[in-house]
């Protein structure tokens, strides 16, 4: 640890508590970090595989058949030992130097196709080999998942935000009793501990400068300096951050040269970082973060930080030259300076071409322009969840922000109707609704109202949910204590609301984070009554999505949990208020790191089908895999429902196979062809996490394109709550984006991509219940259709939550392509087992449908241009 060699600072030492546990963080972290760092990339990575056996007559016997000529796949599954056996001893593709000294010793000289000798390791007797191009692979399972973390198979991406040391002094800090239950004393302790241990780590470390030379080891003035660093670059204090790096730099140039490519990386992003924050490309966002970049000319009008950047990632990249995460930041820093690509040295150039669509499907899609600034949603947020919906029954889409800084606070923007919003937060009375770093809408009491649940602690620490009963006047009312949710407290983020026994009311279900997942059955009084263990539901695992579809179309609403570093969970309903869990029996528990998910239909066959994100942290893999270089990690699953209780993996029949780091997503129709789109937003807390996020094209529910680069969608910094939403009220869905990362200096203001429109034609279907719930929540739409041609189709839809961070409105807008006639419509109720059908409809109209009801309302909606006070048209 820091300083405890030296006696003089031992006292001092361990009389801080804080500073300690924080040094301890900082030693395992940056170790790590330094270790992926070290390696070297591309041309000195090699596609490796092993056999290992209990003895070493068994492992000579496996060497003699391989030189035979037997496969090595095959002698791999019959007779080794270890994890990689099931992948015919793939270990995966990477730099031998990051593996065990004995490994790595009894690799050199072994070409492609050649075999090492028998070698001696802890669990056996290895034989290695290195394969002239990688085995087909299965997705990777939960050991071979570990085991190639552990030996550094994956250029993990370095950690620059001060998140993880925050979290660590937050966690030392002396707490009042029931601190997790107020909504104001945490944004209390997160100032005053970070400012007590930035003042302590500078005086311990103004200590260790006065004494004399040698008396501090290096390795621990770099731990120290690094870690003050981190805690100044949280609170945004970037330019003292780099000095601290500065003299880690110092430091480790003259006397631990193994810590100078990780901080000259951390040198570049730091001052990238400053760049863009003083040339106001969070606060002020334009075009000149938006890639591939609108205008190749503009540029930052501060230049001197962004050229500092460009010298510390050619420095670093003199010495590994294929590192793909500092080429994409070094091609960051030349657009920022606008000289991409043309500035940038050839041999380190990532093309622009790598992110143009790689085939059709593009009519239709026109530029997205961001109209947040002239609209009124002046959000500046830290990361957050986002929703659109009608929240005072006038007929126009509100926005609900919020934030995982537990110092901001919840915005309500309320919809002007004449293309503007106004911040009524504090007249709806949601002052001191503090942090949230998701949330979700339901009418829970049935009073015709949008009621909100604010989700905090993901990612941190237990904290309080916050229930929002709406007053039907404007206004909202915390009732969590009365209504039974207050009873206890959680990590969370993940929140689902579903009426899972039909009897008219939605209830709750909440998977936490690090303890057993939460069912609250809705008694229709107000008020829960957890039956969590009662359900069987109450599985622990780091579950970070939860959603809710009648998978087996039963009658009866089934749960679906994503996880981190495990099986995801596929809760089946047994129509008596339990469930089973059937993930692996269905084919669902991939990926091994998951996080955003939902259930759509994207194939229009009637059945829900369900898509997962992956979710590792390397820009590595992401860069790789978006220049069709090989990759390592996983990547997200689209299960297609097979109609038997079963999925099918089709993420690689629809082109959605490469490796994304999406924190929010959501789904919705850009181009009302009936298909449902996705808008994946990117990103994790590391300031090293900064590219474009994409667009991605349903294509008739075969494939999926990306049309990122030809609509002017690809936001490079970090993107959270994701909604679609006709907020024009012309037909169109836009795109809003709750952005921002995980700390403070990583703020950003809210996008609002205006549609630009097509030449299909919609219609937009507000669904009311009478004995089932009043929001609808489970109801499932059909529409059946004449195109061009006289061509007949059927377009499904079901209302609810859609993605884990963002909530596109109950109402649903439906694209009906091009030339729509003969339109028909027909409701499935769920609880009531009810089914109503209209025929003849018109198109391109918003209406409403009451349960029970013959006959549909036509309602009067006031189209607006997104952006100007004055209405763009009569009403329709």
């Amino acid at each position: 640890m820091l300083l405890v060699q030296n006696p003089m600072y031992l006292h001092s030492w361990k009389n801080q508590r804080t500073v300690r546990a924080l040094f301890a963080f900082w030693m395992i972290l940056v170790t790590a970090t330094i270790g992926f760092a070290q390696q070297t990339q591309g041309s000195n990575e090699k596609e490796i595989g092993i056999i290992v056996t209990k003895t070493e007559e068994q492992a000579g016997e496996a060497l003699k058949a391989l030189r035979a000529g037997m496969d090595f796949g095959v002698i791999a599954k019959e007779n080794s030992i270890d994890s990689t056996a099931v992948e015919g001893g793939y270990m995966g593709r990477m730099n031998p130097e990051a593996l065990r000294v004995e490994l790595r010793d009894g690799l050199r000289g072994v070409k492609p196709g050649g075999l090492s000798d028998v070698m001696r390791i802890p669990s056996g007797f290895a034989v290695l080999t290195v394969f002239a191009k990688a085995p087909n692979r299965p997705d990777l399972d939960k050991t071979r998942f570990a085991a190639m973390h552990a030996a550094h198979a994956v250029r993990q991406s370095i950690v620059v935000s001060g998140n993880g040391e925050a979290k660590t002094v937050f966690e030392q800090y002396a707490k009042p009793q029931g601190w997790e239950r107020s909504l104001s004393v945490p944004c209390e302790i997160r100032r005053k501990s970070m400012q007590e241990a930035i003042h302590s780590m500078e005086q311990l470390l103004t200590q260790a400068a006065a004494q004399p030379a040698g008396e501090v080891p290096p390795r621990d003035l770099i731990d120290g300096y690094s870690a003050l660093a981190a805690l100044r670059a949280y609170r945004g204090d970037m330019q003292e951050s780099i000095d601290a790096w500065q003299s880690a730099y110092k430091v480790a140039q003259a006397s631990f040269p193994g810590s100078v490519p990780y901080l000259q990386e951390t040198l570049g992003v730091s001052y990238l970082h400053l760049a863009e924050m003083e040339n106001g490309a969070y606060r002020n966002s334009g075009s000149i973060d938006i890639f591939p970049p609108m205008d190749k000319h503009e540029h930052f009008e501060k230049q001197e930080n962004s050229k500092l950047a460009v010298q510390y990632f050619q420095s670093y990249l003199e010495q590994k030259p294929d590192d793909m995460e500092v080429k994409w930041l070094l091609n960051l820093a030349y657009v920022s300076l606008g000289q991409y690509p043309a500035g940038v040295p050839v041999k380190y150039l990532v093309p622009e071409v790598a992110f143009a669509p790689k085939e059709g499907g593009l009519q239709g899609i026109g530029r997205f322009t961001d109209v947040a600034p002239g609209a009124g949603l002046n959000a500046f947020k830290s990361s957050g969840g986002i929703i659109v919906d009608d929240f005072d029954n006038d007929g126009l889409l509100d926005v609900i922000a919020s934030s995982n800084d537990m110092c901001e606070q919840l915005q309500f923007f309320h919809n002007n109707g004449d293309g503007t919003f106004s911040d009524r937060t504090a007249q709806a009375g949601l002052t001191g609704q503090l942090g949230g770093l998701n949330i979700v809408e339901a009418d829970y009491n049935n009073d015709g109202c949008m009621d909100l649940l604010v989700l905090r602690g993901g990612w941190e620490f237990p904290m309080r949910r916050s229930l929002l009963r709406n007053n039907c006047d404007g206004t909202f009312t915390d009732v969590t204590e009365q209504s039974g949710l207050g009873d206890s407290v959680s990590e969370s983020q993940s929140a689902v609301w579903a009426d899972i026994d039909n009897d008219g009311y939605v209830d709750l279900f909440i998977a936490n984070e690090k303890g057993p997942s939460q069912l609250f059955h809705n008694r229709g009084d107000g008020t829960f009554e957890d039956i969590s263990h009662a359900a069987g539901i109450d599985k622990t695992s780091f579950s970070k999505g939860v959603v809710a579809a009648d998978y087996d179309r039963d009658g009866y609403v089934d749960l679906y949990v994503s996880n981190m570093g495990d099986a995801n969970f596929l809760y089946h309903n047994n129509h008596d208020n339990t469930f089973t869990e059937i993930a692996r029996q269905a084919g669902v528990q991939a990926p091994f790191q998951s996080f955003a998910t939902w259930f759509f239909d994207y194939d229009n066959d009637g059945w829900p089908d369900l898509f997962v994100t992956d979710y590792y942290s390397s820009v590595d893999e992401v860069m790789r895999s978006a220049l069709g270089m090989p990759f390592t990690v996983e990547t997200p699953k689209l299960y297609r429902n097979m109609h038997d209780g079963t999925f099918e993996d089709v993420t690689a029949k629809v082109g959605l196979d490469k490796v994304y780091l999406p924190m929010g997503s959501n789904f919705g129709d850009i181009d009302n062809d009936g298909y449902l789109d996705m808008y994946l937003g990117m990103g994790d807390p590391s300031f090293v996490s900064v590219m474009p996020h994409e667009l991605l094209k349903n294509v008739e529910g075969k494939r999926f394109v990306d049309v990122t680069a030809v609509s002017g969608t690809g936001e490079i910094h970090k993107g959270h709550g994701i909604a679609f939403a006709d907020l024009e009220r012309n037909g169109q869905q836009d795109i809003v984006a709750n952005m921002g990362g995980a700390v403070p200096a990583d703020k950003h203001v809210m996008r609002l991509f205006r549609n630009p429109g097509n030449g299909n034609d919609w219609i937009n279907v507000r669904l009311v219940g009478v004995k089932s719930n009043r929001a609808a929540i489970g109801a499932e739409i059909k529409v059946t259709v004449e195109n061009d041609k006289g061509a007949t189709r059927s377009i499904y839809r079901t209302v609810g939550q859609t993605s884990s961070f963002g909530g596109n409105p109950m109402e649903q807008a439906i694209g009906l392509g091009h030339g729509a006639s003969n339109i028909r419509i027909e409701v499935w109720w769920p609880a009531t087992k009810t089914r109503q059908q209209f025929n003849a409809v018109g198109k391109d109209q918003f209406l409403e449908i009451k349960e029970f009801s013959s006959e549909y309302t036509r309602l009067d909606r006031h189209t607006y241009q997104l952006g100007s006070k004055k209405l763009a048209a009569a009403a329709r």
